[in-house]
């Protein structure tokens, strides 16, 4: 499990998007094959704002931890105390380059739900309502991005957390 998170954690964008594709292709097959129907074209519309509203949210959410964490790294250097073996796991943390990768994790995670929000926002602006299907299937690519996006943050804060006992 830890080599599969491993690889996950070095390209987590690439792997978001492709399993978007995927759902996204099977969903448009088993609609093709009449297995599924897609909903109305105003539902999809009012639905893009519902997505893009949580897309910045939560993105919101993740810019405030990075802050936090900023600020926990901006005092550690500040109080200039040594690192030793019976240093905090915290500490050490802020010290090391899990820190850095951390950081890098979390502003791709902003980066990508303020992209995939933006571009839902500007589709709804720009599509005809006659092309709800284009909707709908973006809108299943949003919340797919921010479900893994915000397991992806919350799995690492989850990380950091425990290393504050």
């Amino acid at each position: 499990m830890a080599k599969i998170l491993d690889k996950y954690y070095d390209k987590p964008i690439l792997y978001d998007y492709s399993l978007s594709i995927l759902i996204i292709l099977s969903l448009y097959i088993l609609n093709e094959r009449k297995l599924i129907k897609l909903p109305s074209g105003e539902f999809n519309f009012d639905f893009a704002s519902d997505i893009g509203a949580i897309g910045l949210t939560i993105s919101g959410f993740i810019l405030t931890l990075i802050t936090i964490l900023i600020s926990f790294k901006s005092s550690q250097i500040l109080s200039n105390e040594e690192l030793k073996n019976d240093s905090n796991p915290f500490k050490i943390f802020l010290a090391s380059n899990l820190y850095k990768r951390a950081i890098e994790i979390l502003q791709k995670g902003v980066i990508s739900l303020i992209i995939i929000s933006f571009l839902i926002y500007f589709s709804k602006l720009i599509l005809p309502k006659e092309e709800s299907p284009y909707m709908f299937f973006l809108n299943i690519t949003g919340l797919i991005i921010i479900l893994t996006t915000f397991l992806r943050c919350y799995y690492v804060l989850g990380l950091i957390l425990k290393m504050q006992k």
